[in-house]
């Protein structure tokens, strides 16, 4: 499964987890409670037969993620990278697929398990001449049995027509087919979180803590789907230069950390433009946890220019909106240096991005509520 490709409130990148490998140019990392799973699986059950086990199917997980970023690819989409946890994979993507693209990339996962069980099934039906039955016990089944039966379930539990599962984008990119984005999110998250509640009530009924953790986890995605696809319709139609901020103070890169203290306390500017030579072209950008490192570690007199950072994200004032959540939602949170033809004309911030949305949620509750007729 896969989360939303641009969250309302994107995290940083965890810091539990850890990169395993590259396929295809995407990075593989691990969680940390994945590695502690794996432990607590070995000493219980089958030991090391169950550990391989699951080992198994997470590598199947990973297919299924695989199957998501590469056809992703295809309507060139990346993939930021993809994540195991011990609930699953999460393949993250840089950019808002368009409905008949989200309809196919939400179906490359759940295939890729059809495609693995029905290799297993030939396999098991050469060798044993029948299928297992649906169980995970390796004492009633085989390794590919038990193999087989993962692929089955993992198939049809993403395809629960609910977030954050495939099923429930492949069902909202249906409905987005024939009507607008916001209004088929919101249609699938009702389904979604409905679904959630029979869930947990049949886990309540039947005494099963797994079910209820589903249907809670389940619901919670379907809410969290539904709040970030307003919090983009918010910005549809709107460029950076609508959001960012025009008026700003640049520091420059022969400055002291003390300099930088004492802006940083008069006003309520967080992050500084490093600038450099007669013009003033923007050479980095200074944060307020920089200043304050530098200041633990090289006292007052520590110069800007050993502290910015040289790397930034830049933006034409004519871009999308919409783009600087996804540029947000990158491990560096600093702001977006806004140029216009190589000189800097502005800067969006993440405090200044929610204000944005926060206003425009506003504006358009307002136009409800006081619109005139005549």
């Amino acid at each position: 499964m896969s989360l939303p490709q641009e969250p309302a409130s994107p995290p940083a990148r965890s810091t539990w987890s850890f990169r395993l490998m590259s396929v295809a140019g995407i990075p593989i990392r691990i969680h940390f409670t994945f590695v502690l799973f794996l432990v607590w699986i070995a000493t219980i059950g089958s030991g090391f037969l169950w550990t391989g086990l699951v080992l198994a199917v997470f590598a199947c997980v990973l297919l299924h993620e695989l199957g998501h970023a590469l056809v992703a690819r295809r309507f060139g989409i990346e993939t930021r990278d993809i994540t195991l946890y011990p609930i699953g994979g999460v393949a993250m993507l840089d950019g808002r697929p368009r409905p008949r693209q989200e309809l196919w990339i939400s179906l490359a996962g759940p295939m890729v398990n059809v495609v693995l069980a029905i290799i297993l099934a030939l396999v098991l039906l050469i060798r044993d001449g029948a299928l297992p039955s649906f169980s995970l016990s390796l004492n009633g089944s085989s390794f590919l049995g038990a193999l087989f039966v993962a692929n089955v379930s993992l198939a049809i539990f993403n395809m629960i027509p609910a977030f954050p599962m495939d099923g429930g984008r492949v069902l909202r990119g249906s409905l987005a087919l024939a009507m607008p984005e916001t209004r088929a999110t919101q249609i699938a998250g009702t389904i979604g979180q409905g679904l959630a509640i029979l869930i947990g009530l049949w886990g309540i009924l039947h005494q099963s803590p797994i079910l209820v953790l589903v249907a809670f986890f389940v619901f919670l995605g379907a809410g969290q789907e539904v709040s970030a696809t307003i919090t983009r319709s918010f910005l549809a139609g709107h460029a950076l230069h609508d959001a960012m901020q025009k008026r700003y103070r640049t520091i420059n890169s022969g400055a002291t950390l003390e300099a930088a203290a004492r802006m940083l306390i008069e006003g309520s500017q967080h992050d500084f433009p490093v600038v450099a030579g007669d013009e003033g072209e923007v050479i980095g950008v200074l944060t307020r946890n920089a200043i304050a490192h530098g200041l633990a570690t090289e006292g007052p007199t520590g110069y800007v220019a050993a502290h910015m950072r040289r790397e930034y994200k830049t933006a034409h004032p004519n871009a999308p909106l919409e783009a600087a959540i996804e540029m947000f939602s990158q491990e560096d949170p600093s702001p977006i240096i806004v140029l216009d033809d190589g000189q800097m004309v502005g800067m969006v911030t993440q405090d200044n991005l929610s204000e944005f949305i926060m206003l425009e949620h506003a504006r358009q509750q307002g136009t409800r509520s006081y619109g005139y007729t005549g």
